[in-house]
């Protein structure tokens, strides 16, 4: 018996480990992409006009047997097959459960209900997004205009900006920035951890600050409307804090392509919106093109460096998500490097300096120089990127 359980032990500490070097490797790409090719497929076959009806039944009951078949093969033959074969094997399973996803959520009829309901936190979150539509609309600015740029930044809500300054930052390249991204969301995130550094780094220390900054994405992101790249957003703090209050190894590759599938799982129509493929294309710039870019910078001045930073950055997005906007869109800004390194610090930083004027102004303290930053802010921006538009 003693010996029984120590080959028992042994195997479970050998499947422990093969686990872990799969999920510290790089083998994540095998198993998100097929699952989405899976996806892809369901919703042709789902949704193409040819088809009958019962397509989505069939495809279901198809793609759960082959699924289950494959994963059975591939875990009882695993002692007499290669594992370039187990892979394949695998590689399928999650392809047909993919599919099977589609189907389901065809079936069931989720796509045709929206994001009907989503409980309790957006019960919770309804009043406060209104609360704070209305104090950014009470703020007395110069141009109610700048009232709207800033809710739409804060808040996603564009129905009151103007038509000339939608325009200019769609023809500037700054659309990203106007519409709610996971740019937003990752600004909300560095603020939280930076306040709750003061915390330390003990265990209680670090389970409050998990519990914190998951619970106000969270609330941010369901407030704000739940888009593909906002949730895309969330996921990644979700892993990453996760992964650093277990004490795991964050793998950009792995959060990427866990964060994908399982994005893809909860809602498989997502992955028709171009708010989805853009955000994930922008990441891959982030994660792949960006760090080989930002290393070559040689010189040490830190002023130039974080200008080359910026840029960098800007590079390695459009790389990614400018062919994409092409076909989309039609159009692809010239001078995209131009207008982020002028308009993304300034909203950055007006973001939060936005919050707190409200939260003040509702209070009766807020300072009248720091509402008149913020209408120059607004102005400055609007300005530059009508500028930018006349350029050659």
């Amino acid at each position: 018996m003693t010996t029984f359980a120590k080959i028992h032990n042994k195997k479970n500490f050998s499947c422990c480990s093969n686990f872990q070097k799969m999920v510290e490797g790089k083998e994540s790409v095998l198993y998100a992409l097929p699952f989405c090719a899976g996806t892809v497929t369901g919703i042709f076959l789902c949704g193409h006009e040819v088809f009958y009806s019962g397509v989505p039944y069939s495809t279901a009951m198809v793609s759960v047997s082959a699924s289950a078949g494959l994963a059975a093969a591939s875990v009882s033959g695993a002692g007499g097959m290669s594992r370039e074969t187990r892979t394949i094997l695998v590689i399928a399973a999650v392809f047909f459960c993919g599919m099977f996803c589609w189907s389901s959520h065809s079936i069931i009829g989720f796509s045709d209900n929206g994001h009907e309901g989503r409980g309790i936190i957006a019960s919770a979150s309804a009043p406060a997004a209104t609360w704070l539509k209305s104090g950014i609309d009470s703020l007395p600015l110069r141009d109610y205009g700048s009232n709207a740029l800033i809710k739409a930044l804060v808040t996603g809500d564009q129905s009151d900006v103007p038509a000339d300054v939608k325009a200019a930052f769609r023809d500037s390249g700054a659309s990203h920035i106007l519409a709610l991204s996971g740019m937003h969301l990752a600004i909300i995130y560095l603020i939280l951890t930076k306040i709750l550094s003061v915390l330390g780094q003990s265990r209680k220390a670090d389970i409050v600050r998990f519990v914190t900054i998951i619970c106000s994405t969270l609330f941010y992101s369901v407030m704000t409307g739940s888009s593909p790249s906002i949730i895309r957003a969330f996921l990644f703090i979700l892993l990453r804090e996760t992964a650093i209050l277990t004490g795991r190894k964050t793998r950009p590759v792995n959060i990427l392509c866990f964060a994908l599938t399982v994005q893809c799982a909860l809602d498989p129509g997502v992955i028709t919106s171009a708010s989805f493929q853009l955000s994930y294309l922008a990441m891959c710039g982030i994660y792949f093109v960006y760090p080989v870019l930002r290393d070559l910078y040689p010189a040490p001045v830190p002023v130039l460096k974080k200008v080359w930073d910026s840029a960098a950055m800007s590079i390695s997005c459009q790389a990614f998500t400018g062919p994409l906007a092409w076909l989309l869109f039609g159009s692809a800004p010239v001078y995209f490097i131009i207008t982020n390194l002028i308009a993304v610090p300034i909203t950055s930083a007006l973001m939060p300096v936005a919050l707190v004027a409200v939260f003040l102004y509702r209070m009766d303290i807020c300072p009248d120089i720091l509402l008149r930053a913020i209408d120059f802010s607004t102005e400055l921006v609007i300005r530059c990127l009508e500028i930018i538009c006349t350029l050659p």
